[in-house]
């Protein structure tokens, strides 16, 4: 048995974060951080990169929830996200394509954009200072000329947002905490169970390679955590991800660059914008433009599966998301 103070499920961008965090608060603690698969193979690794939030659309449900104040301290820490990102980016100077964004809600439903105006006007009237982030268009020419998006589009709801490539940011933290000797790895280890006894000071983590004692135990893996703490399945499931990406234009053996006077993107887009493109209200896809030219789409509604087996894809999400690129010049505009 190996003794330590924190062992962390999932080395995700939750899981990672945290022990950055703690290490950089002390370095003697002992923190080890186990995965069932390859490091950063779930859900953050497949993710599209925003670094974004809509906190309106969330607003009237917190509000009749939580009341008013506690809505708005949700919406000041979802808004807090962006800033501490960038700089935790900027201060370890990480590689990992940061981008700064105009993140874009493009809404093709008429109901759910005026609902989403609705609530935007209501968390004005309580919280001004986070309301005035966002902005709201209407206008054709924004949305078709610049936003280049199409007819179809019934309006839109911009915030400042930024992209990055979620991978390569939590292997730079891990690299980095391994590289020092601050923090203990192990990929491939499946924890199959945790005997946690009243009264006794530390839990035993039984996994697929031996049982190690911590004192703390931090669960940061959605797609397991049911299986491990079952009290919390009618709150949170895995959802199985499903994304693509479509490289930038070549012309012959030259790759356009940044120089060009042409955009190198596959979908003519502006790297300035990020967007989710909302059809309805549990219908939507999301779209990141890198600044090489490539584009990240991920399929965020309808087709996925309710699942922790991630061996698979979902075959109605990837069948949309391979014909995204032309859906998108028939419908979007693109």
């Amino acid at each position: 048995m190996t003794d330590v103070d924190v062992l962390i499920i999932g080395s995700g961008l939750t899981g990672t974060s945290l022990a950055s965090t703690l290490l950089n608060s002390s370095s003697n603690l002992r923190v080890v951080i186990v995965d069932a698969r390859k490091l950063c193979s779930g859900a953050t690794g497949r993710n599209g990169g925003h670094v974004k939030t809509m906190a309106y659309a969330t607003w009237e449900h917190h509000k009749q929830a939580f009341g008013v104040q506690e809505a708005l301290r949700i919406a000041a820490f979802e808004h807090s996200h962006l800033k501490t990102m960038i700089d935790a980016i900027r201060h370890k100077n990480i590689k990992c394509d940061l981008l700064m964004t105009k993140g874009v809600d493009a809404y093709y439903d008429s109901k759910c954009f005026k609902r989403a105006v609705a609530a935007l006007a209501d968390m004005r009237e309580h919280g001004p200072h986070l309301a005035e982030q966002y902005t709201v268009y209407t206008d054709r020419y924004t949305i078709r000329e610049v936003m280049k998006l199409s007819d179809q589009c019934i309006g839109a709801i911009s915030v400042p947002a930024a992209s990055l490539w979620p991978y390569k940011f939590v292997m730079w933290l891990l690299n980095d905490m391994v590289e020092a000797q601050k923090l203990n790895v192990q990929a491939h280890t499946t924890v199959q169970k945790i005997e946690d006894n009243q009264g006794d000071d530390v839990a035993e983590v039984v996994t697929n390679r031996g049982t190690i004692k911590a004192r703390h135990v931090v669960h940061a893996s959605n797609g397991w955590l049911g299986h491990l703490v079952p009290e919390l399945r009618p709150f949170i499931s895995p959802v199985r991800g499903n994304v693509v990406r479509y490289g930038s234009v070549a012309r012959g053996l030259q790759i356009l660059t940044e120089a060009s006077s042409q955009s190198p993107s596959a979908l003519g887009l502006d790297s300035e914008f990020s967007f989710w493109l909302r059809y309805a209200a549990k219908d939507y896809d999301y779209l990141v433009q890198r600044k090489s030219g490539d584009v990240v789409v991920g399929r965020a509604g309808t087709g996925r599966r309710s699942t922790g087996d991630d061996s698979q894809t979902d075959l109605p999400a990837m069948k949309h998301l391979g014909d995204f690129a032309g859906d998108a010049a028939r419908f979007h505009g693109f």
